[in-house]
């Protein structure tokens, strides 16, 4: 009779049990249900002249998705469809992503803090690991990223309304899908955003435009790499890059960094005298003022947005050798006049075997970053801030790590640099990011003030009439900076990074 009642009390609770299970089920399913119809998810109906990607366009910006890629591949995974081929009338959910946490800054380069970048290519800002390389930064003490808005290609990264713009080869739409929703997101993270454009060396539009380029005496374009030489000196050229300098400081970003703001040194002479005995003191001053008006139109057309305008030089410019200028136009006394910070490209490898009795300069990353920061800030005299580009990237490095990073950036502090940024061509750095913790402290530095000096600088000669004529081969020009194996182009690192 116990046993009986025993039973008929277990299949009670079980009955019990069973229907509280079920009914948790349905409530879950009708949550998830509701959440699905409307939190998560919008609701579209197809229209004629409709396509996935049209449609990505017009909710994105509502959906939280970063890049339209993105957004085009929930959205097929959440319809489960097999293609991009749509039909008039068809029912689709459009998924909205929550808002998720973000790392912040906090020494910001806004509050007077010691400015630490990387630089981002504009395909790496395009996707939304993006915001995770950033994050990563960020925790490890950066507060700024320098991206392309436009390379060497010509490929413009964002949308653009000048005519001239293009997105690059094979591109139908710019890689950034929305340069202000990037903004917003970087500005989330309280980061210093500085735009890069790669100025007279342009892909795309000498491949348009070749009356614009620098031409041969031949009257052909003249090309390195596989893009094109525009002439600094061409009004409509200089134009179209100041207009995107405009749209882009209109968008917010904190500075805009122009690049490739010089004469190219693969060999153009067309402005050289025909005489065989060339005077480089008055190419020098040609080329000089030609540049020097182009930073002048750029400081007075940016004058009204209030941001901040850079420039990247040479690092051998520190050297101040008149057959460089002669080759460049570029002289860190003039250029520090028009614009609010140099940044010097002093990468230890690029300079040649034997500059400044140094065999392996890529292995004396104190002595260069130390030597060149330290000249250019005396050559800039305090009137222009000097942001050394320090070497992340293992070419010609016996024993490439994080201790050599973290010797640049020590270097570049103690030579009197305001801050530093990391290059690396393949945006990679995870082994600069496992020292910088150790060398960025959450808490504000205190100033680094320059040590007494142990390495002694070479007295800079001014140029002068007096300067000989002397005959000279561009081939030979600033051969003590890099090997003859190597273009000159210290923003490119000529093997495949790790």
């Amino acid at each position: 009779m116990q046993n009986a009642r025993s039973v008929k009390q277990n299949r009670w609770l079980l009955s019990l049990l069973t229907c509280f299970l079920t009914l948790a089920i349905s409530f879950s399913f009708a949550m998830a249900q509701q959440s699905t119809s409307t939190t998560d998810t919008l609701d579209y109906t197809v229209k004629k002249g409709d396509s996935l990607i049209k449609i990505c366009g017009l909710y994105r910006d509502q959906t939280n998705h970063y890049a339209l890629s993105d957004l085009l591949t929930d959205i097929r995974k959440t319809n489960h469809l097999q293609t991009n081929l749509l039909r008039i009338g068809q029912k689709l959910r459009i998924p909205v992503l929550p808002v998720l946490d973000c790392s912040t800054v906090q020494n910001k380069v806004t509050d007077g803090a010691e400015l630490r970048g990387i630089y981002l290519t504009g395909p790496a800002c395009g996707v939304a690991s993006v915001l995770r390389r950033v994050d990563g930064f960020i925790d490890a003490g950066g507060n700024a990223v320098v991206f392309d808005a436009k390379d060497i290609d010509g490929g413009v990264s964002f949308a653009s309304t000048h005519e001239l713009a293009d997105w690059g080869k094979g591109r139908n739409y710019p890689v950034i899908s929305s340069l202000s929703d990037m903004m917003k997101r970087f500005d989330r993270r309280d980061l210093y955003v500085v735009a890069r454009i790669a100025l007279f060396l342009d892909g795309e539009l000498g491949k348009q435009r070749p009356d614009l380029t620098l031409q041969d005496a031949s009257g052909n374009p003249w090309h390195e790499r596989g893009c094109y030489w525009m002439d600094p000196g061409n009004p409509e050229v200089r134009q179209y890059n100041l207009t995107l300098a405009a749209e882009l400081a209109r968008a917010g970003v904190d500075e805009i960094q122009f690049d490739y703001v010089r004469f190219p040194t693969n060999g153009w002479q067309e402005d050289w005298s025909d005489s065989s005995l060339v005077d480089i003191d008055e190419i020098a001053q040609r080329r000089r003022s030609v540049i020097a008006s182009f930073l002048s139109d750029a400081r007075d057309s940016l004058s009204t947005y209030g941001v901040r305008i850079s420039a990247d030089l040479y690092g051998i410019m520190a050297w101040g050798r008149v057959e460089d200028l002669a080759l460049t136009g570029q002289h860190v006394p003039t250029f520090a006049k028009y614009v609010d910070i140099i940044c010097p490209m002093i990468y230890p490898s690029h300079f040649g075997p034997g500059l400044e009795g140094r065999k392996r300069p890529g292995d004396d990353p104190e002595y260069f970053i130390g030597e060149g920061t330290r000249r250019f800030v005396e050559m800039a005299a305090g009137q222009a801030q000097i942001r050394p580009w320090l070497q992340a990237f293992p070419y010609r490095v016996s024993h490439y790590n994080g201790e050599y990073v973290g010797t640049q950036i020590t270097a570049a502090r103690a030579a009197g640099g305001d801050g530093w940024c990391l290059w690396n061509p393949a945006c990679r750095y995870s082994v600069a990011l496992g020292i910088l913790p150790e060398l960025c402290p959450t808490q504000p530095l205190d100033p680094v003030l320059p040590s007494s000096p142990v390495l002694v600088a070479e007295k800079t000669e001014p140029l002068s009439a007096n300067t000989p004529q002397v005959s000279l081969k561009p081939a030979v020009l600033m051969g003590s900076m890099v090997s003859t194996d190597n273009i000159l182009d210290q923003k490119q690192n000529p093997v495949k990074t790790q």
